[in-house]
């Protein structure tokens, strides 16, 4: 049996358990897949299996590189980094897969911590290094980066993915320009102190004694 149909039955399981959750059946899966359940079997000896290689699968696309590029400032790596997560978090197949995992963690627990951990956990914590760094080298005042982390993807999908749950927004009504004013927005509220100034200017310190 060739590897192109373990593909096509896991590409068959993450949209029919997207449809339909955990209690999709094999049978429709090997449907979509084209291929004889028992074929399914082969490559995925229980539906626990299948399910978890299927969820795992989903979870891939969330990751978001944030590797700044040669000449770019952190406003800019920012920017670019908003634009791609937005467009990949607010995407059908990551809004598919967070209802998928809402309804499943109590079944899986291990497999839901899994796949944030790979996903969203690893993209906070890729974040809130970058924002550590800028921190430390004066470019954003000093805060906690894994907060500022946290605060800033929140902003960045929080209202909009909880509409698309809501099923009162669709993905043709996300504004790309959002991404660009969150961004604008959260480093105005992390910009470095400016330094204290005295109140006198240089002028009116001197003595004025004769």
């Amino acid at each position: 049996m060739s590897d192109d149909n373990r593909q096509k039955i896991l590409e068959a399981a993450c949209t029919v358990f997207s449809e339909r959750g955990y209690r999709a059946s094999l049978d429709e899966i090997a449907r979509r897949a084209g291929v004889a359940k028992q074929t399914v079997y082969h490559y995925f000896p229980s539906k626990d299996e299948l399910f978890a290689h299927a969820v795992e699968a989903m979870g891939e696309g969330i990751l978001v590189s944030l590797a700044p590029l040669e000449g770019e400032t952190l406003a800019d790596t920012l920017a670019r980094f908003a634009r791609t997560f937005r467009e990949r978090v607010l995407a059908e197949p990551c809004i598919a897969l967070h209802r998928l995992l809402v309804t499943e963690a109590p079944r899986f627990p291990e497999l839901a911590r899994t796949v944030y951990e790979a996903g969203m956990g690893e993209t906070t914590r890729h974040l809130a290094a970058l924002l550590a760094r800028a921190m430390n080298e004066g470019r954003l005042r000093r805060d906690d980066p894994l907060f500022a982390a946290e605060l800033l993807l929140s902003m960045l999908t929080s209202a909009e993915r909880n509409r698309r749950l809501y099923e009162s927004q669709h993905p043709e009504d996300a504004l790309p320009e959002r991404a660009d004013r969150v961004v604008s927005f959260f480093l105005r509220a992390l910009a470095p102190e400016k330094p204290m100034t005295s109140a006198l200017s240089p002028a009116s310190s001197r003595s004025t004694t004769p």
